[in-house]
């Protein structure tokens, strides 16, 4: 071989080195970024509360949230014609948008309106991201493809690595909410670090070459996070939204058209995702205003604000971990039965959570339940995929699909604001008619599957 050669091989390793470290770098960030956006979001109701605003506008910033999440994936042609700009351009949208958050409290009085208007500007500057910018799904979904290629078939799950790099992330930000007060300060670093990962990000995107930028999977599940504050990871961290071209009315139409014993599990199904939707956004204001809960961890003393990072830790470790045996238990027993089990969770947990005594391990072990929930969703989504089936010839089956997903997403729409009335007037009422919507729902859901009884609907067969 000659030294030239020799040469020419040394150059390529190095070319290839720097492009792996930068991909390695940039879908870093990326994850990085989706972690402490994930944190600023969850937050966010409780950085409202401390600006002094009530809960008519905690939830209106939550329904807000909910109808980005609708809208914004219908600008997917623009993304479409941004190409391998679209990663950088929405990286940098949701950058400023953090940094609208960050800055509201210099920005006026913490109750006046330019500070609300900052925070809704922010809000629709993130979920540009959310919805267009590489997917949350997971982890996986963020890496150069031949970096996917040599990962574990085990790794590609679309929830596993997104929880894996939330629960890594997360005791940050707990530690952060420990060590700084007060709490609104804390949560300002907060902001300030995810707003500094998301230029970082921003930066290494836009130097990466078409061919090399981190994008989702074309077979990974679209997922979208909520505010949780404003959604719940059913309609937004798990996504789960479709956007047909149709209009919402005509999408309304169709599905009123379906036979009732089909319509009625999807409304049983709808009436549990807005019930979860009308107190999802109070959460957080709930554990650190309402039950006031702190907690002894480590020989350190936890705020409420960083104990709710724990109930999250509990929450997601509970769904990482109970997602394959509830999808095992379902192919045993029957999808319908571990469905209406996890929508039955998610409808008492309202109620549970505002009633219980401001203990940390019953309130920690209610998000673990909650978690269970959250577990149930790819055998929940598989059955209302299945029931959303009934009687569509095959080549509508994918539309039928799209269209209840996106009437489910549209109608959760104003959850929240309805949750904000009713917890202006009392916490208690808020979480107890949220109970009762999803109580019912649960049984609107068990009547439909009992009618539709063993057809091929509710087959128990691994998809």
């Amino acid at each position: 071989m000659t030294s030239d050669s020799t040469t020419e091989l040394r150059d390529d390793a190095s070319v290839f080195e720097g492009i792996v470290a930068g991909d390695a770098a940039a879908s870093v960030t990326v994850v990085a970024f989706n972690v402490t956006v994930y944190a600023a979001i969850r937050y966010a109701p409780e950085y409202l509360r401390l600006l002094d605003n009530g809960p008519i506008v905690i939830g209106l910033f939550g329904s807000t949230a909910t109808l980005l999440a609708v809208a914004v994936p219908r600008l997917g042609s623009v993304a479409d014609r941004l190409g391998s700009s679209a990663a950088p351009v929405v990286g940098a949208f949701a950058s400023i948008g953090v940094v609208c958050w960050l800055v509201v409290p210099q920005f006026g009085p913490t109750d006046g309106v330019r500070s609300v208007v900052l925070m809704f500007a922010g809000l629709a500057l993130i979920e540009s991201w959310q919805a267009v910018g590489p997917k949350t799904a997971a982890t996986i979904c963020v890496v150069p493809q031949r970096i996917r290629d040599r990962v574990p078939q085990v790794i590609r799950h679309a929830r596993t690595p997104r929880y894996v790099a939330l629960l890594a992330g997360l005791p940050v930000v707990i530690g952060l909410l420990t060590l700084i007060s007060p709490a609104i300060t804390a949560i300002q670093v907060v902001l300030g670090l995810a707003a500094a990962i998301g230029l970082t990000m921003t930066v290494l995107l836009a130097v990466l070459d078409e061919d090399e930028t981190p994008t989702a999977s074309a077979d990974s599940t679209t997922a979208h996070e909520p505010v949780d504050g404003a959604g719940d990871d059913d309609t937004m961290e798990d996504g789960w939204i479709a956007t047909p071209n149709e209009p919402i009315r005509s999408v309304l139409d169709s599905l009123r058209s379906l036979p009732r014993s089909v319509r009625q599990p999807l409304v049983g199904d709808s009436l549990v995702e807005f019930a979860v939707g009308m107190v999802s956004v109070f959460l957080v204001i709930t554990v650190t205003s309402v039950l006031r809960v702190d907690v002894t961890l480590f020989g350190q003393r936890l705020r409420p604000d960083a104990f709710f990072g724990v109930c999250l830790v509990a929450e997601m470790s509970v769904a990482l971990l109970a997602t394959g045996p509830l999808t095992r238990l379902a192919n045993r027993i029957g999808r319908e039965r571990v469905v209406a089990g996890s929508l039955l969770l998610a409808a008492l947990f309202p109620i549970a959570l505002v009633s219980a005594p401001a203990n940390p391990t019953v309130v920690a072990s209610l998000f673990a339940t909650f978690g269970l929930y959250r577990a149930g969703l790819p055998t929940r989504h598989a059955f209302i995929d299945a029931i959303t089936s009934a009687g569509d010839d095959a080549s509508d089956i994918p539309d039928a699909r799209g269209r209840y997903r996106t009437a489910r997403a549209a109608l959760r729409v104003p959850s929240a604001l309805v949750g904000g009335v009713l917890y202006a007037v009392s916490p208690t009422l808020a979480f107890g008619f949220a109970t009762v919507v999803g109580a019912v729902g649960v049984r609107e859901l068990l009547v439909g599957a009992t009618r539709l009884g063993g057809e091929p609907t509710i087959s128990t067969d691994t998809e």
